[in-house]
């Protein structure tokens, strides 16, 4: 059972969050510059979450990959692209307000790991007699070691009924799907861009989302001006 416990620091960060959160609700931004902040916003995320995993390519790259049409694209690129069409898988099932679920985060991890071998797509299986799964250092030492691939499907089980039935701020929330999702691992590949990606996706979810971001960010440009 997973059980959070909430001091008084994080407390008065999540007040202070929800003062900001409801002033800038009642901020406008005409549609055409929300239209152009929310597409830059869903490349540099594509651009900073793969970067976080290795990914060599500068923004000024990751832009060019997701712009362009009807080319072979290099696995790096690729990354990029998968990325940005998750976001945007995610934008349709937020005007839909789809839950978190198991199928939705099949859904997003296979979309994310596009191109990649069909061992690397879905939960994890067991690993070839002698063969340890783990998170690697460069020495070639295991870093981390998450729990059996049997485990698995009763951990992400745990971690929705959790988030469907627990009564913590969704910002708690968010918080234990990004850590639950890494510390489970429950892919072969792309468990850190997944829980990265679905624990923005919950935030948007719960009223947290990219109208927040894009005004703060307006409101940093306008400053440059003042």
């Amino acid at each position: 059972m997973i059980n959070v416990k909430i001091d008084n620091d994080i407390l008065n960060s999540i007040l202070n969050i929800e003062k900001s959160k409801d002033s800038l609700n009642l901020v406008k931004i005409p549609v055409n510059i929300s239209n152009k902040f929310r597409k830059n916003t869903k490349k540099r995320s594509s651009y900073a979450s793969n970067r976080i995993e290795g990914n060599p390519l500068t923004f000024e790259q990751a832009d060019a990959a997701i712009e362009s049409k009807n080319r072979h694209f290099l696995m790096p690129e690729q990354e990029i692209r998968n990325y940005y069409l998750a976001l945007e898988f995610l934008e349709k099932k937020l005007e839909i307000k789809e839950p978190l679920s198991l199928k939705l985060l099949l859904q997003v991890q296979k979309q994310i790991c596009d191109g990649e071998s069909k061992e690397k797509i879905g939960l994890r299986e067991a690993m070839p007699p002698g063969v340890l799964f783990a998170v690697w250092n460069d020495d070639g030492t295991p870093s981390y070691i998450p729990p059996e691939y049997s485990e698995v499907p009763g951990l992400l089980n745990e971690l929705f009924n959790y988030i469907n039935e627990s009564d913590d701020h969704p910002l708690i929330k968010a918080a234990i799907i990004h850590y639950q999702l890494v510390t489970i691992h429950p892919f072969e590949d792309g468990n850190g861009r997944t829980a990265r990606i679905m624990s923005s996706y919950f935030l948007s979810l719960s009223g947290y989302g990219f109208n927040q971001r894009m005004i703060v960010r307006f409101v940093n440009i306008v400053k440059q001006f003042i």
